[in-house]
């Protein structure tokens, strides 16, 4: 494993919580496994980053499989599900780890912009660049 990954989070951590928090992936597991070299974490890859936690918990993981979905896309559609995607592992991992409704409320929020910023910004870049657009 290489880049920031490899001081981060490994395959079995990665896999660990997709297991723990039931995210969604849109591939099986060696796909995964074999594309998580091509993972930037959180925010555009060779832009602008984004902290991998939403007030304190790790959001790594379902950053991890957005990457990978955006990697594997074949057109735009399939971008557009990845975003959903995204957007429900968020959520799952914020209302595992949410001690209380109001510190879920604050997450969701904070959700909700992340996800707007890649819906708004990233997504038909993206694809422009892929040529998808």
């Amino acid at each position: 494993m290489k880049g920031w990954l490899k001081n981060m989070l490994t395959f079995d951590d990665f896999w660990a919580d997709v297991c723990l928090y039931k995210l969604e992936l849109g591939f099986k597991y060696h796909e995964y496994e074999n594309g998580i070299k091509y993972a930037n974490g959180c925010g555009a890859k060779g832009g602008i980053k984004f902290p991998d936690t939403m007030y304190y918990i790790s959001v790594i993981s379902a950053c991890i499989i957005h990457d990978i979905d955006w990697y594997k896309a074949t057109c735009y559609q399939d971008l557009l599900d990845a975003n959903e995607r995204f957007d429900n592992n968020l959520k799952k991992i914020c209302d595992r780890d949410s001690m209380n409704d109001l510190t879920k409320w604050f997450r969701r929020m904070r959700i909700a912009k992340y996800v707007s910023g890649v819906e708004l910004y990233g997504t038909e870049s993206y694809a422009k660049d892929r040529g998808f657009l």
